[in-house]
């Protein structure tokens, strides 16, 4: 209840409110196998960029009310020509905290820089394997190699760039979890300030669901553990599910992520606005969004969600 009159006090003082997922182009260079751009009958349909006239107008819609901003959801945003513009246009209108999710392989020191130059708060690298062999499996495609190039330009550019965030996505599954005591051997040489695990998901991919959810949990939890202990005496910040046992059975319905989590793509738009036409500010003023806000807080839906469900340490 509390965050709901959190969103709606937020709303009700004009303050930003929002937080704005942003596919610029739905594609990928890689075809992981948790993923469903592994199938090929999928990366047919998903497919599609926004032009850079769509840029200031997606601006003009959101930003004043996005709270955080981030670039690359469920596609490759490095596929993408314009992301420093959607940084420099998000700094213009004051959002707070963008970050840009990649794999990283179709990255360079240049491309690195010039985002870190627009204003970009925070880096986050996806991975799926510790060792090379799970790495370039999970993640067809990808070079290993590439990718600790990555790692490295990243922690170079920490001396000119020092506030800037460097967070790991690790996506575990049954194949990869065993790998995982192996984590800092390989990995705490960088400079990681924020470490997320996530259990796959079925969405699509050759690898989905998890074979055998009470052997999984007991593992993880073992090892989840450890990566409390290693990332506090390092100062990163440890981010994990808080219950894996329902990870089947996660609420899709929450009253604060409806409110809150605005996802934009070449082909989707966040509920029926059209942001071509109409600001935030308009469309909930048309959809009486601050009176759903209002009645949200006394819903009898949870607020908690698949994207919510994590507890920090």
């Amino acid at each position: 209840m509390l965050k709901g009159i959190g969103v709606w006090g937020l709303y009700i003082l004009k303050k930003p409110c929002l937080a704005v997922f942003l596919d610029p182009v739905l594609g990928c260079n890689l075809r992981c196998q948790m993923c469903y751009f592994s199938n090929e009958e999928v990366r047919k349909s998903r497919r599609g960029r926004l032009s850079e006239e769509d840029l200031p107008l997606i601006a003009k819609a959101f930003f004043p009310d996005a709270l955080k901003l981030q670039i690359g959801c469920g596609a490759e945003p490095s596929l993408f020509r314009h992301n420093v513009e959607i940084i420099l246009l998000a700094k213009q209108y004051k959002v707070p905290y963008i970050s840009f999710t990649t794999n990283g392989n179709l990255l360079d020191s240049e491309d690195i820089r010039a985002l870190l130059e627009a204003g970009l708060d925070e880096f986050t690298i996806s991975l799926h394997g510790v060792n090379r062999s799970n790495y370039e499996y999970l993640m067809t495609g990808a070079s290993y190699d590439k990718f600790i190039s990555v790692l490295e330009i990243l922690a170079d550019l920490k001396q000119d760039f020092p506030n800037y965030k460097l967070r790991l996505n690790f996506t575990v599954n049954d194949l990869n979890i065993f790998e995982l005591e192996k984590f800092f051997d390989v990995f705490g040489r960088f400079p990681i300030d924020i470490l997320q695990m996530r259990p796959v998901q079925d969405i699509g991919g050759k690898v989905g669901e998890i074979a055998c959810i009470e052997t999984f949990n007991a593992t993880f939890n073992r090892l989840s553990i450890m990566f409390k202990e290693e990332c506090s005496m390092r100062g990163i910040l440890y981010i994990a599910p808080g219950y894996l046992s329902s990870v089947k059975k996660l609420n899709k319905n929450s009253s604060i992520l409806e409110s809150t989590y605005c996802y934009l793509s070449p082909k989707h738009t966040w509920e029926d606005m059209d942001w071509r036409k109409e600001t935030f500010r308009q469309f909930s003023k048309r959809t009486n969004y601050g009176w759903r806000l209002f009645r949200g807080i006394f819903s009898k839906k949870t607020f908690t969600g698949d994207k919510l469900n994590y507890e920090l340490t």
